[in-house]
């Protein structure tokens, strides 16, 4: 077994972060750079998105207003009916067209809405969903009257830039015919042209040096002013946070029955079956002292080999629980006695140290994941050795158990994959399991350590 130093740099983890609503760090919006020299950069990004726009957004609300008003005038005879329901699929996919391109311009943080029912419905209600739907509508009016009035401001602001540097930029090839020629003969008529032509040159600096803001501004109001219309109802994400929630509920629910059950059998088919044992060796015995010593001798011998076994198997089965390393000396000094125990040599490569702090629930199941990833390689993979990757960051713990095995791990319900993941499920944590056929397999389990409460001093 290898350790590596507790003041080793940690590895960076290769898990996602879990898709919690709590997790600090959002994966579909990447922090902002503002310096000057990335606004640059992005500067073609953002008028490859701003400049098409205007046309882009004129041309969607005119055939949005044209399918409206007509789908309303044949409102009166059936055709109206789905034409206007033809006209929400036009506005639903136009808006979805935006928020792509918003996207692709550097603002992904507008989550779509969930647009189709959810569960077994009639056809005739899944055709009539988009009528209820206000997304559906949102997207209409976005799209037909409140996207052309943005994009026009934005072209405008966007033109006006550009032909103040273009003015900057032709300005000194006007002087080749000369000052004169530039700013007239007339004094007059010089000094204004002069003027002019001054004015000229610091608006078009300013313009030039104020461009990166500007386009930055002017994506940012478009992503904005489409967030509210095109984006999911803050409503739709605490309902899937208390779903998630009342998952997570389940799932630990399940794993705790499971680990029960499992408790129950190993007690019955172990300690149990020894005590009993124990107890008719004794009686046997205590029948047999006085007239047949040497048997009644052997048989209380038997007697304190049952009463060890029995021990043994209670201290084995009290891991389950809580082991006593992992409470008296943390986390890292019970997962390298785990190491040390495994029959598959096992390198652990973490830079925990015994003064983590971590929550009781988070520890406890970051050691039963470790043990039951380990037994799963002894049992299974056919390893010749494996590594366990413990890496704390600012919001989660990663634990990755990799073998050199044959592969070919999968999930079955009622096994330990399965309930590696109801367990980490009910901290709000995920797995992740890599195993092709032929190896290796890598296991990745994610647990949160934000919002679960820490231990008490």
């Amino acid at each position: 077994m290898t350790t590596t130093s507790p003041s080793a740099p940690a590895p960076a983890p290769h898990a996602a972060p879990p898709a919690s609503p709590a997790s600090a760090a959002d994966p579909l919006r990447p922090p902002v750079d503002w310096s000057y020299g990335a606004l640059w950069r992005a500067v073609p990004r953002g008028l490859g998105y701003l400049i098409p726009t205007f046309v882009i957004a004129i041309a969607v609300s005119a055939l949005l207003n044209s399918m409206f008003s007509g789908s309303v005038g044949l409102l009166l005879l059936v055709i109206g009916v789905p034409f206007l329901l033809l006209t929400l699929l036009v506005a639903r996919w136009t808006g979805a067209l935006e928020v792509l391109r918003l996207r692709w311009a550097g603002h992904a943080e507008i989550v779509e809405p969930h647009w189709r029912l959810e569960g077994e419905t009639s056809a005739w209600r899944r055709m009539l969903h988009p009528f209820a739907n206000g997304h559906y509508w949102l997207s209409l009016l976005h799209g037909a009257i409140v996207a052309p009035i943005i994009a026009t401001l934005t072209f405008i602001v966007i033109v006006l830039w550009l032909s103040l540097i273009a003015v900057l930029v032709v300005l000194p090839f006007s002087f080749l015919g000369g000052w004169d020629d530039l700013v007239g003969v007339g004094p007059f008529d010089g000094e204004l042209r002069a003027v002019g032509v001054v004015l000229a040159v610091v608006l078009g600096v300013v313009a030039a040096v104020t461009l990166p803001y500007i386009v930055r501004a002017s994506v940012w109001l478009h992503a904005v002013v489409a967030r509210p219309f095109l984006g999911r109802f803050k409503s739709e994400a605490l309902e899937n946070q208390v779903s998630s929630l009342f998952s997570s509920r389940q799932a630990a629910v399940a794993a705790e029955g499971t680990s029960l059950r499992r408790i129950e059998r190993d007690i019955h088919d172990g300690p149990q079956q020894r005590l009993i044992r124990l107890q008719m060796d004794l009686a046997a015995a205590e029948r047999r002292v006085e007239t047949a010593p040497e048997e009644a001798r052997e048989l209380l011998q038997a007697a304190r080999r049952q009463a060890q076994d029995a021990l043994d198997e209670l201290r084995a089965l009290s891991r389950g629980f809580a082991p006593p390393l992992l409470m008296d000396r943390g986390l890292f000094a019970a997962l390298e006695s785990l190491a040390t125990r495994s029959s598959v040599p096992v390198s652990l490569r973490s830079a925990l140290g015994s003064s983590v702090d971590l929550p009781d629930e988070v520890a406890r199941t970051a050691y039963f994941t470790a043990s039951e990833l380990i037994a799963n390689v002894a049992k299974h993979s056919g390893a010749t050795a494996a590594t366990l990757e413990v890496v704390r960051t600012e919001t989660e713990l990663v634990i990755r158990v990799t073998d050199d095995g044959h592969g070919g791990a999968v999930e079955r319900t009622g096994h330990g994959l399965a309930g590696l993941r109801e367990r980490s499920a009910g901290l709000g944590g995920t797995i992740e399991v890599s195993s092709p056929e032929g190896g290796p397999t890598v296991v990745t389990v994610s647990l949160p350590v934000l919002g679960v409460a820490q231990p008490s001093a």
